[in-house]
């Protein structure tokens, strides 16, 4: 069966423990500890290489950025020809007649109709079309005459009054449409905002109008086609758009902070991640948060004000493990000693560096600072990156501590009024134990083996 190889951080922390080994060989530079067990050494220069560029600030929880929105730069009823309605957005509906000949012009409610007969001029006659689409003639009483052009009215007119028999011969009419009725569409006319539904309601036209995400020019063809559903002519429709965006986007704008998950609030754009990001990424997000809740384009910028510094981790042997700003610790030793410094059991000499590089690759820095803090020489003192963790191992010797405390001292049950003083070598060392009472010496002596540790001697 063949087994995958360990990638990521799992493969790192491995390589730490194995560098935590005893026995492990300590060197007075700086070591690459690989993650199937090979070391070699190398130069800052080959860490600095290997680490990448990482030049890119990434924002962390409590920073403040400062975010900005903007489209283009108008002047209010003076909009590109390429802005799309926003909701929100205020403008004036202006519905005007349409300019034609009496060809195609239909006879509406209101319209002042002139009427001659060349050969009978008391029948001469100026009439407005009723509300009823009706006008009233002399000797032929109601006459239908909306929704018919000025040429179709005149026909009914000859065709009826020669049925009279009151004119001699083909009766000659003209019919002119003298005035047509601008009060229907002043009427219909508004100051109307665009609702959050996108829509707009226009008097007389029996349905809304949803214009937003159209251009101006779309929106007036739309409106138009609605308009003509219940007008005999269609209508010139002029909107004249005042873009409430511009106030929009300013409630957008403004200072915020990386919260503890890491996100940011905006306003109309709800939630958007911030941590981990870099300042032209965050404005990315924005802007395709902007592109699902608006139909313009909006150029947005993020600029850092308040930056929380980078962060490295510093564990193991040191005064006060934890969480320091980069900035005041740029180098490993500079860690160490930021925290309180280095504890009596620490092993200097082999101090660990666990980075990832900004693709995401793992490495294991093994260094030995001994020399730098004994002899001032600070070329194994690694320049440190963000988010770094540098671990101060356990000398051998405490770790021998450590077993006589947890594994003898408190086992093996004495009582106060007797001694104990062990004597053991682990790894060449020779720790002694400490006597509580100097009542009794057992002689008792702990030694390696294969199989573990063996108590000799005899109490």
């Amino acid at each position: 069966m063949r087994v995958k190889p360990l990638t990521g951080f799992g493969a790192a922390m491995i390589v730490m423990l194995m560098a935590l080994a005893p026995g492990c060989k300590t060197t007075s530079g700086i070591i690459l500890l690989d993650p199937q067990g090979d070391a070699r050494p190398v130069t800052a220069e080959e860490v600095e290489e290997l680490s990448g560029d990482n030049s890119t600030y990434l924002l962390q929880v409590g920073d403040q950025v400062e975010t900005t929105f903007r489209i283009y730069d108008y002047r209010d009823g003076e909009v590109p020809p390429d802005y799309r309605i926003e909701v929100g957005d205020s403008m004036e509906v202006r519905l005007v007649a349409e300019m034609g000949d009496r060809d195609t012009y239909k006879i509406d409610v209101g319209d002042l109709i002139g009427i001659s007969f060349l050969n009978n001029w008391p029948l001469n006659a100026t009439k407005t079309v009723r509300p009823d689409g009706m006008l009233t003639m002399a000797e032929v009483g109601d006459v239908q005459a909306a929704g018919l052009t000025a040429d179709q009215l005149r026909d009914r007119l000859v065709d009826l009054y020669t049925k009279t028999g009151i004119i001699s011969g083909e009766p000659k009419i003209t019919v002119n449409v003298d005035f047509a009725n601008p009060d229907r569409l002043e009427s219909m006319s508004r100051d109307v905002v665009v609702r959050p539904d996108g829509a707009i309601r226009v008097p007389a036209i029996k349905s809304d109008v949803r214009i937003a995400g159209l251009t101006v020019a779309e929106a007036g063809k739309a409106i138009a086609a609605e308009a003509a559903k219940v007008l005999r002519n269609p209508p010139q429709v002029g909107l004249v758009v005042f873009p409430f965006i511009n106030t929009s986007l300013a409630s957008m704008n403004g200072l915020r902070t990386v919260r503890p998950d890491g996100k940011i609030s905006v306003a109309r754009l709800g939630d958007i991640q911030a941590a981990g990001y870099s300042t032209e990424e965050l404005r990315k997000s924005l802007e395709d948060a902007c592109s699902a809740v608006l139909f313009n384009r909006v150029e947005s910028s993020v600029d850092v004000t308040t930056v929380t510094g980078s962060r490295i981790y510093v564990g193991g042997e040191v005064g006060v493990p934890g969480v320091y700003p980069l900035a005041s610790s740029p180098t490993a030793l500079q860690a160490i000693m930021m925290s309180r410094g280095p504890s009596r059991q620490a092993r200097m000499n082999n101090v660990l560096i666990m980075r990832r590089n900004p693709n995401g690759k793992p490495y294991v820095f093994k260094t030995n600072l001994h020399v730098a803090m004994t002899k001032g020489n600070t070329e194994n003192d690694v320049f440190l990156r963000p988010f770094d963790i540098v671990f101060v191992p356990t000398k051998m010797i405490s770790r021998a501590n450590m077993f006589v405390e947890q594994y003898i001292e408190e086992l093996i049950p004495f009582g106060n009024n007797m001694g104990l003083t062990a004597t053991y070598y682990t790894n060449t060392q020779k720790v002694d134990s400490t006597n509580k009472t100097k009542s009794f010496n057992s002689g008792l002596t702990v030694l390696p083996t294969t199989t573990g540790s063996v108590l000799g001697g005899a109490i």
